[in-house]
């Protein structure tokens, strides 16, 4: 194969996994119920701690993934820009800018104002996490732990493009309750764990996400298993996200 020839061939199946990267926007994983009713005006205090309670038992393995997917990876320029991704969630070496951390520290002042009484991130975190949620985490698992780094690189690939779009859903959605902060300065110090990730961080992730991803593909054989790995991910997200909107119904049945 000539010089010229591998050069578009590698043009191809990059601008191959930049368009399977978009094709999150028309998929379920972003386009459901849950985020309709995110978005479409406040919901009530036992809504919101089902999405609180299910949104932090399922980011809380999120860098776990992306440490995950620099171990399972052997390609060099694919491990480094994962690399990146995981210094990044770490805070970037403050572990107090940890995002992890910064999401903890918001949900539980969230419903704290919501309710009225103190509700601590523990408290959130210890809740249990549904049967969907559940099975969200030990898909998600399996493909990070998967030994073909196609897999992994194609769930890598889903879940940061994933990521960005719906941290703006999620960040609309929050906005319906500005008025339990007593200022304007004080919501928007409390939201950052947001503007991390929509400022910076998922525009980075998103970027690395298809580098790492093209960087294990030498053909349209390899780019199949990344598909492979990238349409688990996105399905396993769109169960997530049914299961907490079917919590979410029963309980504002049951208020």
């Amino acid at each position: 194969m000539s010089v010229l020839t591998q050069e578009k061939t590698r043009t191809s199946i990059e601008q191959s996994v930049e368009k399977l990267a978009a094709s999150v926007h028309s998929s379920e994983a972003l386009n459901n119920e849950f985020y309709s009713r995110g978005t479409g005006g406040p919901l009530t205090y036992p809504e919101v701690r089902v999405f609180a309670e299910q949104y932090l038992a399922r980011t809380v393995n999120t860098s776990v993934m992306v440490a995950l997917s620099v171990l399972d990876t052997s390609d060099l320029n694919a491990r480094v820009e994962c690399v990146k991704n995981l210094y990044s969630e770490y805070g970037n070496g403050d572990a107090s800018k940890a995002h992890l951390v910064l999401l903890g520290g918001f949900l539980g002042d969230l419903l704290t104002r919501i309710k009225g009484s103190p509700v601590s991130a523990e408290e959130v975190r210890g809740a249990p996490a549904l049967a969907t949620t559940r099975a969200f985490s030990s898909g998600q698992r399996a493909l990070f732990e998967s030994d073909d780094q196609r897999l992994v690189q194609g769930a890598l690939l889903a879940q940061e493009h994933l990521a960005y779009s719906m941290l703006t859903r999620l960040y609309e959605g929050v906005r319906s309750y500005k008025g339990v902060y007593e200022k304007d300065d004080d919501f928007h110090e409390a939201c950052e764990y947001f503007y991390v990730h929509i400022g910076e961080a998922e525009k980075d992730h998103k970027a690395q996400a298809v580098t790492s991803a093209a960087a294990v593909c030498r053909d349209e054989d390899d780019l199949a298993v990344v598909t492979e790995g990238f349409t688990g991910f996105v399905t396993l997200t769109a169960e997530y996200w049914r299961g907490v909107a079917s919590e979410m119904t029963r309980q504002a049945a049951s208020a």
